[in-house]
Formats: C-alpha cells, structure tokens, sequence
C-alpha cells in the first residue's frame, strides 16, 4: 500500500524529532558524568541545529504550460478555492520561485531584480543581502491580496536583444529558443531573477522547501538552477501534459543528467 507524502514527510520530522531528544539526553548523561569536553559539547551542538534545521527541498520541473504551477496551486493553496501562483492560460513561469517558511521572518514575498545577472555575486549571495530585494508583505488570510501580491513573480520587461543577450536570454546559436521579437525590435524577459515566498503552510513549516523551476526551454537561462539549486534538490517531479507526454526536446535528456 502506497504511503501518502504527507504522512511520509509527518513521519520524517518525527524522526529528526526524536533524534534531537536522544542527542540532548547524551549531552545531558555526558555532562552528569562530566565527559562532556569542549570538542564534544560542539560537536553535539551541531548536530542538533542541523537536525531542527534540516529542509527538504524539491524542485517541480517540466516543459513550458504544462500545469507545474497548477499542481503546486493545488497542493499547497486548495483552500483558498482559486489559484494563488501565477498559472493562467498562456502564461509561463519565467522566474523561478522557492517556496518554504523562516519563522524569523514575517509572511512575506521577496524578488530579486533581473539585472543582479549582469554582477559578479551568485545567487547564495544576494540572499545574503536583504535590501537588494523587493519585498511585498503576505496575508494568508486573505486569498485575494495574495494571489493579487504573488502575480508579481509573472511580471516582464521588454529589452533589446543586446540586454537580452546580457542577461542570457538571447541565444543566436539558438534562434528557435529566442524570445519572439516585437514590432519595436524589443524582447520579453522576467522583470525577476528569483523569487523566495515565506508562508507558514504546515508542509513548509516541517521543512520542506519547493522549487517552482520556470520551463525546462529556459532554466538554461539562469546557471545557478542548472549548477547549483536542481541538483541539490532531494527529488525532482518532472511534470508531463497528458496530452503531449515526452517531446523531442532534447533539454529532457540534459535536465534529467543535472539531477
């Protein structure tokens, strides 16, 4: 019979809970029997923060408008009886959003702006630095103003194809993955390079941390899914339409060698 996730995940933070306890009675044993030197006492010490601190992230993968942002709609915001993440018709996630809950911060939305691609600090470091972040404030108890604050993770910009090129979105080696180009000569690119959203679903409270990648077509475009946040990932779902199943495309068989 197939487990449930929930119940998998329920029964995973019981067992981090438990060994948390047990690494606290040695510390307490130890010290009662003073055994317990410096060296040990850190020891022990980090490994309870990594055990309560421990996330366990995965990452949802697949081709453009294949309903990603759908499942993870209805996985974590089906209570609120409408969708909450940007997934309309027609409507893709360019910008990769990560999904977990810090209890030191605030419920909130924050984005890193596109242009942080054209300077030196990886992504690990810009979260570093709150103030270069959009942050918008979060109210789970209202569905509407949610949804209406998360619909800035869709927003675009509209470049030449030199600033498209820059922040690697203009590929002339690639012309059939280009962005199409307007009568002005302008392209379409995410207004935002990540987006983090702090919310204290009882999911994301255990520790689980979600990865809404955007299309397989374009993670290319930002390196750090690709080197760094995907392959670190627990486990990928890779999501398929019931209609077109596996294309051609040849980024499944580079996606999935990332992984």
């Amino acid at each position: 019979m197939t487990v449930p996730f929930h119940v998998q995940f329920d029964r995973h933070s019981a067992w981090r809970r438990e060994h948390a306890l047990r690494l606290k009675l040695i510390g307490e044993w130890l010290r009662q029997h003073e055994l317990l030197d410096p060296a040990m006492e850190e020891k022990l010490s980090l490994l309870d923060a990594q055990l309560r601190s421990e996330k366990i992230t995965i990452a949802f993968v697949a081709e453009f408008s294949r309903g990603k942002s759908e499942l993870i709609n209805a996985i974590f915001f089906a209570g609120y009886g409408r969708r909450i993440l940007p997934a309309s018709a027609g409507r893709t996630t360019m910008c990769p959003a990560e999904l977990g809950y810090d209890a030191g911060v605030t419920n909130c939305l924050r984005l890193l702006p596109i242009e942080t691609r054209l300077q030196a600090p990886s992504l690990a470091e810009w979260r570093a630095r709150p103030e270069q972040w959009t942050r918008l404030d979060l109210d789970v108890d209202d569905g509407a103003q949610l949804a209406a604050a998360l619909e800035k993770i869709a927003e675009v910009r509209r470049v030449t194809r030199d600033e498209a090129r820059a922040l690697g979105f203009w590929h002339d080696e690639a012309p059939e993955d280009n962005p199409a180009v307007d009568a002005q000569g302008m392209v379409e690119v995410p207004a935002w390079r990540h987006a983090l959203i702090n919310l204290p679903h009882p999911l994301l409270q255990q520790g689980l941390v979600v990865i809404d990648t955007p299309g397989l077509n374009a993670i290319g475009a930002e390196p750090e899914l690709t080197i760094n946040l995907i392959p670190q990932a627990h486990a990928v779902v890779f999501v398929l339409g019931a209609d077109t199943a596996v294309s051609r495309n040849p980024i499944w068989r580079s996606g999935a060698s990332t992984c």
